[in-house]
């Protein structure tokens, strides 16, 4: 997938937050601490700093985490939005040699370079 198909497909935080529900949950969401599929959705009602949506709550009186799709994963704590993750992730695999983190700033925008090395680091991490 080249990066003018992953903008075409991803063009939202919630095309890309659907995407990694059905690739990690193919039968239902499930928490991912006691695995059960007692759920329920969190809805905000103000703005808050996470600008996350799709915020989860297992039922069991056991566990009670709070999780989302990007939990556990290399989207885990980061600011940037996923669809600029899904951007970097496509320059990087489409790369022949590598792309460095200097370019990612430039073409995904991002504000500085210590940001745009850190995308690069978690993904090339992953990659292993």
């Amino acid at each position: 997938m080249n990066l003018i198909d992953v903008t075409q497909r991803f063009k939202s935080e919630d095309d890309c937050l659907a995407y990694l529900e059905s690739m990690r949950w193919p039968d239902g969401i499930c928490c991912p601490v006691c695995g059960r599929e007692r759920i329920s959705k969190i809805t905000r009602k103000t703005a808050s700093k996470n600008k996350r949506t799709r915020i989860y709550q297992c039922l069991e009186e056991a566990c009670k985490q709070q999780f989302s799709s990007t939990s556990g994963t290399i989207f885990n704590d980061s600011h940037l939005p996923l669809t600029k993750w899904f951007m970097a992730l496509a320059l990087i695999v489409d790369a022949k040699k590598s792309i460095s983190a200097n370019q990612l700033k430039e073409h995904l925008g991002i504000g500085s370079y210590r940001t745009a090395w850190h995308l690069a680091h978690r993904i090339r991490k992953a990659m292993v």
